[in-house]
C-alpha cells in the first residue's frame, strides 16, 4: 500500500517530536555512531503504515533496509522494519514511526477482526468505517481500515448524498423530504442517495421513493431480522445497512439479519498494536 503521508507532513510529525535536536544523545556524545533499528511483531496482528515509518526515517537520513507491507498478516515475534543509521537518525526516528505502526496496526487489526466475524455468518455482507475518527487522522485511519479489510463509509461529505432527520429539521420533516426526493434524484442522476432511519416504519415510507440505499441507526437485531427479508424481496434494489454500537460482540447478531452494510466506529477506538523495537551497534 502507498503511503498516505506527504512529506510535509512526516515533517511537521518530525518537527513536533524534535523541534531542535536530541538532547539525550547530543549529550551522550553518541550521535555519529552506525547503528540498525529492528521493529517486530509481540502478537498476531494486521500491520499498517509501515510506508509511513520508512519515509520518517528516511528524512532523518537513515536508510530502510527491509518492511513488510501494510495489510500484511503476521504472527508474534515476526520482523515488521529495519533499518540503519546513525544513531542520531535512529533515536529520532525510533517513537514517530513506532507511534505510526502503533496505531493503525491496532486499527487494522481490529477492523480485520470484525470482519473475518462478520463474514464468518455472513460471506457477503460488507463492513464499512465511518467518519468519527481523531481529528487530523482521517487519512493513515483510511489506509488502516483498508489494510483491514474494510473500506470507508465516506471520505467527506462531498463526496455522498446521506440524509439524516436533522436534515429533515428543515424540510418539514419526512413529509417534506418525501416531496424533495424527485427533485433531488432527477439533479444528482450520477450520485446514489441513502437516508438513514430509526425506525422500520420510517425504511418503508422512504423505500417507495426509490432511494438508493437505507442505514438503520440504532436498530436492534431482533426488529431487523424480520423484516430485511421482505425488505430484499420487494425492494431488491435497494441496499440496506445499519449502524449504531456495532463491535465485535454482536457483529455477528447483525450480519445475520441479512443487511448488504455493516456501518461501524469500532476499529478506530481501542489499544495500538504491541511492537517491539530492538537497536544495535556496528561498531
Amino acid at each position: 500500500m502507498r503511503n498516505v503521508l506527504s512529506d510535509a507532513a512526516i515533517a511537521k510529525l518530525i518537527e513536533e517530536d524534535v523541534p531542535y535536536f536530541d538532547l539525550t544523545t547530543l549529550g551522550l556524545g553518541i550521535g555519529k555512531q552506525p547503528g540498525e533499528i529492528e521493529f517486530y511483531s509481540r502478537h498476531p496482528m494486521v500491520v499498517c503504515a509501515t510506508e509511513e515509518a520508512a519515509k520518517v526515517f528516511e528524512a532523518c537520513g537513515a536508510k530502510v533496509l527491509c518492511l513488510v507491507e501494510s495489510s500484511t498478516t503476521l504472527a508474534d515475534k515476526q520482523l515488521i522494519f529495519k533499518a540503519t543509521g546513525t544513531a542520531e537518525a535512529l533515536h529520532i526516528g525510533w517513537r514517530i514511526a513506532l507511534n505510526l505502526m502503533e496505531y493503525a496496526s491496532g486499527i487494522a487489526t481490529r477492523t480485520n477482526n470484525l470482519v473475518k466475524a462478520a463474514q464468518k455468518v455472513n460471506p457477503s455482507v460488507g463492513v464499512v468505517g465511518t467518519r468519527k475518527v481523531f481529528p487530523g487522522t482521517r487519512a493513515l485511519s483510511v489506509k488502516a481500515i483498508l489494510a483491514g479489510g474494510a473500506i470507508p463509509h465516506r471520505l467527506g461529505l462531498s463526496e455522498t448524498i446521506l440524509i439524516f432527520k436533522e436534515h429533515l429539521t428543515y424540510l418539514g420533516g419526512m413529509p417534506g423530504l418525501l416531496e424533495r426526493l424527485p427533485e433531488l434524484k432527477q439533479r444528482f442522476q450520477e450520485h446514489k442517495i441513502a437516508m438513514e432511519v430509526e425506525t422500520i416504519t420510517d425504511a418503508w415510507a422512504i423505500a417507495q421513493t426509490g432511494v438508493d440505499m437505507i442505514q438503520f441507526d440504532k436498530v436492534s437485531c431482533a426488529e431487523l431480522k424480520p423484516v430485511v427479508p421482505s425488505f430484499k424481496n420487494q425492494y431488491p434494489q435497494i441496499k440496506l445497512a445499519v449502524a449504531g454500537g456495532i463491535n465485535l460482540d454482536n457483529v455477528q447478531d447483525y450480519a445475520s439479519t441479512g443487511v448488504d452494510l455493516l456501518v461501524t466506529s469500532f476499529p478506530y477506538f481501542g489499544k495500538p498494536a504491541d511492537i517491539g523495537a530492538k537497536m544495535l551497534t556496528l561498531e
